[in-house]
Parts: structure tokens; C-alpha cells; sequence
């Protein structure tokens, strides 16, 4: 502006001296400027017409400029002020500019970080999804690693896991993992009857998500036992369930400073619940299994005690394909052998000895007496087909068909009497056992409709009884067939002809011992 008025007063100057010439007024250095511009003002001068003119035009040239002045002034001024306002408005609205910058950028590096988060998180479950401990049920295994890595990924000091009684009114923690000391321990109890508000919360809610404990009426009755000696301040509360029933919690505490829990850290903690929720139903599932393999080791011990493993074995495998019961299946199996070898044994008068003893005396001596016999089939591999009162019978060649059946027979009847003489009458008398052994043809099978066994039919069966009826106490009696198939290994005295009921007379042999 000022120089712009500079100029005009140059211009000014220049145009009164232009007129000075033209007028041949003279400027002399040495005389006064104010009277030399006086004098070109002269009244004198003013009859002069080419000075009127003159004058007039430089008055209005003048005027003009001071027109111009002013308005260049005015104009100059209004500039200045909106060159102000457009540079206020530039510089706010640069400012407006870098802060929605920075604002965006904190967006973008928080939607970074979020989705960071997110991403571990996700690996995190899906690591856990896979945890053998939690899908075969290893329950303590899965809560230690939930609760370590679910501090880890959520960057929390303290993480645990805490289980309900049964009437909701204690809570036990299960394992508490501190992130700052790697370490798994077990915290103290709490209960429904110090903290009623804290657990009627807990029943209410499945999340609860606290930012600063201090302010949250939920926690006011845990701030100063609980929450300020652990230097605790936030709190996100994540609970489980298993078939509807509530479980217990799963509890993450931030410690020193306040923590605001964003919505994937809260539906992670979510998630980690709905894990221990399946790791618990999978532990159930484990011990309900278990349970049921106990039950089926105890029916098929119950089962081998009453059938061979062999036709045990089929009689499972014909009941899962016909799906049939054995009330309804009647006999389930039934064979044919070539050739057995039966024993029937007896204790000698034990039926008036029985007369003498009270009934639990009685089973008892039986009891210890047959459990010998057991170990000696066991030990032949034989099958003990049934116990009639004092009567024992095994058979040797089946279910599994044998060539030794009738050694493995005259074995074990050589240790029966040899054990039968560790037992004592009252009277202080050693038992004795008539022993009858028959070989050949029979049937074996399963008959029944509740109380079923596996038997065996046929006249060797008849036989082999009739060899011990009509036998000698003591002694072991076999018949021509038996002597056949034993005559090079054992020592058999022959007897003279006896008469047999239903056979009539017949050779029969003692068997003394091995040769």
C-alpha cells in the first residue's frame, strides 16, 4: 500500500514540474519550493486561459488521484483482510486436515493391531481345537493350557480356571497360571456366602468384562481381599457349561494398569470357555467309556468263568450279527469232536460227611477243595465243564481240538489225588476221589435261556461218569480207549471184567503213574 502511494505521489511531482516548464516557472534550488509552487499558484496567473486549463486539468487529474488513492486504499485493505481470512481458513483447515490424518492413521494402526490380535487369537483356538488333552479328555492337561495360553494371547498376568460345587455356593480354582513367573498353582476357595453378590452375578452373566474394579459394584466385595493385594485392576469373566448345568469360569485379570477389553478379546475369552466346556463333556465321555469297558471286562471275566473263551468269543460275534438275545436264541452254538477225553471225579462219602458240618463248612470245604482242581485245569489247559454237589467234571480235546487231550487228562487226575490227600475230615481222616476217564465222540455247546452253560452230550459223557460210579476210592479207573492212547506213556493196571449199567461187561484199567 505505502509504496503503491509512492508512486502516485512520483507521479504527482512529476506532472507539477511538467507544468512548471510549461508555464517557464523556474525552480531554482536556492529559492523556497513552497514559494516557487506558490507562485505557480498566483492569483495572477489564473487570467491566463492556458493556465486555467492547465490547472483545472491537473486539479482534476489530481482529484482523480486522490480518488484512486483512496480507493486503491480501501481495496488494498479489504485485500489484505480477506488474504487474512483465506490464510486463517487455509491454516485451519490444514490443521483440520492433519488431524484427520493422524486420526486415520491411529485407526488404521488400531484396525492393524485388532486384526494382529485377531489372527493370533484364531491360531491360538485352532491350536487348542486340536489339543489331544482336550479332545480325549485329560481334563487337568487342557485347563493348564488354556489358562497359559489364554494369558499369553490376551497379554493378561494372571489366568485361571475355577469349578462350582454342586449347589453353585464355592468356587475351587482348578489352576491358576502367572504369566510373569511361568508358573501353574491352585488358588484358595471362594465362597457364596462371603461374596453373594459376586456369585449372583456370576449366575447371571456368562461375560462380564470390567475395566476398573474399584468402580464396579460386582467387585466391591472383592476389592480388598481379593482384588488390591494382587495388584488386580481389570477383570474379564468368561462362564461354561456342560449340558445346560453351569460349570464354573474362566477368569482373566489384568494387573497395575486399567485394561479396556475390546469386543475380540471378549469373544475370545468366550471361545476358550466353550473349549473347556468340551474338554469337560469329552472327560465325562472318557470316564463314561471307561466305566463301560470296566463293565464289559467284568462280564467277559464272568462270561470266561462260565463259557471257554473261544465259544465265548462266537457267541458275542453270532449276538452282534443276529442282534439277538439268548433268552430268544436258544442254542447259540453247538459242535461235534471226533474225540475227547472226559473225567468225572467224586469225593468218597462225602454225602454223610456233608451231614455232619454246618452249610457254611460245608461250601467252604467244597470252595477250597475245587479252586485246586481250577489251578490244575488252568495248568493242562483243560475245560471244567460243571461241579453236581462233590462231583467235578473236565474235559480235555475242546472247544480247541487237541492230539494230548487224554495225556493232559491223566495228568491232571494224577495231581487230584495227590491234592485231594492236603485235605482233612473232622475226625482228622484224609478225602479220598474216585476218578473215571472215558474217550471218544461228543457234542458241545450252549444251551439255555438265563442261566445258560457250555455242556457236553453223548455216551462218552455217560460213559466216562459210569467209569467213576463203578471206580475204587482212590483210584483212577480208564477205559479201553483211554488205555489205548496212554499204554506208552503210563503205568495202567487192567481189572477183570466188571458189568457196566446200560453197557454190560467191560475191560477197564487203574492208572498208577507215568512211566
Amino acid at each position: 500500500m505505502a509504496t503503491l502511494a509512492a508512486k502516485l505521489g512520483l507521479k504527482i511531482m512529476a506532472i507539477a514540474f511538467w507544468l512548471g516548464n510549461l508555464l517557464n516557472i523556474s525552480f531554482d534550488s536556492q529559492s523556497d519550493p513552497k514559494s516557487q509552487y506558490l507562485g505557480i499558484l498566483n492569483i495572477d496567473n489564473i487570467h491566463n486561459p492556458i493556465l486555467l486549463v492547465t490547472l483545472g486539468s491537473v486539479i482534476s487529474i489530481i482529484a482523480i488521484a486522490i480518488i484512486l488513492v483512496r480507493s486503491s486504499i480501501v481495496s488494498l485493505q479489504r485485500l489484505k483482510k480477506s488474504n487474512q481470512e483465506l490464510e486463517s481458513l487455509v491454516q485451519e483447515t490444514s490443521y483440520e486436515l492433519d488431524a484427520s490424518k493422524a486420526s486415520l492413521q491411529r485407526s488404521n494402526f488400531i484396525l492393524s493391531r485388532r486384526e494382529q490380535q485377531l489372527r493370533k487369537q484364531q491360531n491360538v483356538l485352532f491350536d487348542l481345537t486340536k489339543d489331544k488333552a482336550i479332545n480325549q479328555g485329560d481334563f487337568i492337561v487342557a485347563v493348564q493350557n488354556v489358562t497359559r495360553t489364554g494369558s499369553y494371547a490376551l497379554n493378561v498376568e494372571r489366568a485361571s480356571i475355577w469349578l462350582f460345587d454342586k449347589n453353585k455356593t464355592l468356587l475351587h480354582c482348578l489352576d491358576l497360571y502367572q504369566k510373569s513367573l511361568h508358573l501353574h498353582t491352585e488358588a484358595e476357595f471362594l465362597t457364596a456366602a462371603a461374596y453373594p453378590s459376586f456369585f449372583k452375578a456370576l449366575l447371571e452373566n456368562r461375560i462380564i468384562a470390567v475395566e476398573d474394579v474399584q468402580d464396579d459394584a460386582i467387585f466391591q466385595e472383592l476389592v480388598h481381599p481379593y482384588c488390591l493385594p494382587l495388584n488386580i485392576v481389570s477383570v474379564l469373566i468368561s462362564r461354561f457349561e456342560v449340558g445346560g448345568e453351569i460349570i464354573g469360569i474362566l477368569l482373566l485379570e489384568h494387573t497395575d494398569i486399567e485394561h479396556l477389553w475390546i469386543e475380540e478379546e471378549i469373544s475370545f475369552a468366550s471361545s476358550l470357555a466353550d473349549l473347556l466346556a468340551l474338554g469337560m463333556e469329552a472327560q465325562e465321555r472318557r470316564r463314561a467309556e471307561e466305566s463301560l469297558r470296566v463293565e464289559q471286562k467284568k462280564s467277559e471275566r464272568l462270561l470266561l468263568n462260565v463259557l471257554p473263551q473261544e465259544i465265548a468269543e462266537r457267541l458275542k460275534n453270532v449276538q452282534s450279527k443276529t442282534k439277538l438275545h439268548l433268552k430268544t436264541s436258544g442254542t447259540i452254538v453247538a459242535d461235534s469232536f471226533e474225540e475227547v477225553t472226559v473225567l468225572f471225579a467224586d469225593i468218597v462219602n462225602f454225602t454223610e460227611y456233608a451231614a455232619s458240618i454246618s452249610a457254611s463248612e460245608l461250601v467252604n470245604v467244597l470252595n477250597d477243595i475245587f479252586s485246586e482242581f481250577d489251578h490244575l485245569v488252568e495248568q493242562y489247559d483243560l475245560e471244567k465243564i460243571k461241579t453236581i454237589g462233590d462231583s467235578y467234571m473236565v474235559v480235555g480235546g475242546l472247544p480247541v481240538p487237541s492230539k494230548d487231550h487224554a495225556v493232559a487228562i491223566a495228568e491232571m487226575a494224577l495231581h487230584m489225588q495227590t491234592a485231594i490227600q492236603k485235605f482233612k475230615r473232622t475226625d482228622g481222616t484224609n478225602f479220598s476221589l474216585r476218578i473215571g476217564i472215558h474217550t471218544g465222540q461228543a457234542i458241545a455247546g450252549v444251551i439255555g435261556t438265563k442261566k445258560f452253560i457250555y455242556d457236553l452230550w453223548g455216551d462218552t459223557v455217560n460213559v466216562a461218569s459210569r467209569m467213576e460210579s463203578y471206580g475204587l476210592a482212590g483210584c483212577t479207573q480208564v477205559t479201553e480207549a483211554t488205555y489205548q492212547l496212554l499204554k506208552e506213556k503210563y503205568y495202567l493196571e487192567q481189572r477183570s471184567a466188571i458189568n457196566i449199567k446200560g453197557k454190560g461187561e467191560m475191560i477197564t484199567y487203574l492208572l498208577k503213574g507215568r512211566i
